[in-house]
Formats: structure tokens, C-alpha cells, sequence
């Protein structure tokens, strides 16, 4: 696996939008009105920069654990889902995959390092670019090539995960020492990935729920 020896934080990206805060009820009509069409990354990249929750409305979605980033949940239909992510200081993600989906993801609050990889091979080949669920894993040797590194933060470009292979790991790091909050839309819902674990040299698909719903 090709990485760099140290984290290598991009420099602050330019700021991009200041959107208009709406109730929630506002913003979750607006995602739904979206998924009724043809979903595209352009379309939903200028919904989420342009509309953001307000801020008391956003206090209702924030849970928190000491030890891990939680998922809650804002909105779902069949082709979208909307949630809210928080991060406590120093928490990551493993390195994990969303072929298959597009994904958007704005900062509310902080900032994360976004690490982006790509599979270089495996040695279960036969076991990717499954319709519907991109892989089923079960590698036992595994090769990745860091691509580059994003920093999300409010007003920046939005993050985006694209149908093709997208394979990042997105971590809050310890020595910014402060909390972050980040709005995620998958389309399709994302209920299970493929994660990797570099050291074992093993990956396994992995089933994901709400924190809170």
C-alpha cells in the first residue's frame, strides 16, 4: 500500500458559498422535490450550497460519543438519504468504499481531513464490481494507491463520492483539538460498505446503521 509518511493537510480551500439557512421541514422538501428527477452531483452539489438547516434546527440532530463519530439521521426515501455526522476530537474512519453511489458532503462545524485511495488489486478479483453492492470482499492481500488528500470545511467545496470507485478514509485529527459536524447525502441510501483493513491485509463488507433516527 502506497501512503505518505505523514498526513499531508491541504491548505485551507477557498471559500465557496454562504447559503441560506431554512427549517428543517423547508430543507427535507427541498432533497425531496430532488429525488423525484433524475439525480445528478451538479444538481445536489447547488441545492447543499446554496440551502443549509438553521443552526437551532441542526442542535436537534447533534449526538454524540466520546469514542467514535454517529450517524443521525435527517431524512430517507429509496433514492436519498440525509444525515448528520459528528465527530469527536481525534476520531477516523477506516478506509471504505461507495462504489455504486453518489455522495455530497457539507461542514457544518470544524473541519476533516478527507484521504483518497485507490484499489491498485486484490487477490479476489472476482469478487468486485458486484451489481447493486460493488464488492463482496473477502480479499486477502490488497494493494492501494493514496491518491490525495481534501480538507472539508464550512463554505469549501463541497466533498463528493462519485458512482465509479471512490475509496477514502475521513478523520477529525486530535491536534486541531476541537469537535466537527458534517451533513452527508447518499444517493442511493448507503446500508453496508467494504472496509479495509491495510495491516491485516483483509477486507469485509460491513453493515451500517443510525445512530439515531
Amino acid at each position: 500500500m502506497e501512503t505518505p509518511d505523514s498526513v499531508s493537510i491541504p491548505k485551507q480551500p477557498a471559500h465557496v458559498a454562504d447559503p441560506v439557512a431554512l427549517p428543517v421541514d423547508e430543507f427535507i422538501e427541498g432533497v425531496r422535490k430532488l429525488s423525484e428527477g433524475l439525480i445528478t452531483k451538479q444538481k445536489m452539489y447547488e441545492f447543499l450550497v446554496s440551502y443549509s438547516l438553521r443552526r437551532e434546527d441542526l442542535e436537534r440532530y447533534k449526538h454524540w460519543n466520546p469514542d467514535r463519530h454517529t450517524r443521525n439521521k435527517i431524512f430517507r426515501n429509496d433514492m436519498l438519504e440525509v444525515m448528520i455526522i459528528c465527530w469527536p476530537v481525534g476520531v477516523k474512519t477506516p478506509l471504505h468504499t461507495h462504489n455504486g453511489q453518489l455522495g455530497w458532503m457539507s461542514m457544518y462545524e470544524g473541519k476533516l481531513l478527507v484521504e483518497n485511495f485507490k484499489k491498485i488489486r486484490c487477490n479476489a478479483p472476482e469478487n468486485e464490481q458486484v451489481v447493486g453492492i460493488d464488492c463482496i470482499a473477502g480479499a486477502t492481500k490488497i494493494e492501494m494507491q493514496h491518491l490525495a488528500n481534501e480538507l472539508a470545511v464550512p463554505g469549501g467545496p463541497l466533498n463528493t463520492v462519485d458512482k465509479t470507485q471512490t475509496i477514502h478514509r475521513i478523520q477529525n485529527l486530535a491536534e486541531w483539538n476541537e469537535r466537527a459536524v458534517s451533513m452527508h447525502v447518499y444517493s442511493r441510501p448507503i446500508d453496508s460498505c467494504v472496509v479495509f483493513d491495510m495491516d491485516a491485509q483483509t477486507c469485509y463488507r460491513r453493515d451500517l446503521k443510525y445512530d439515531y433516527e
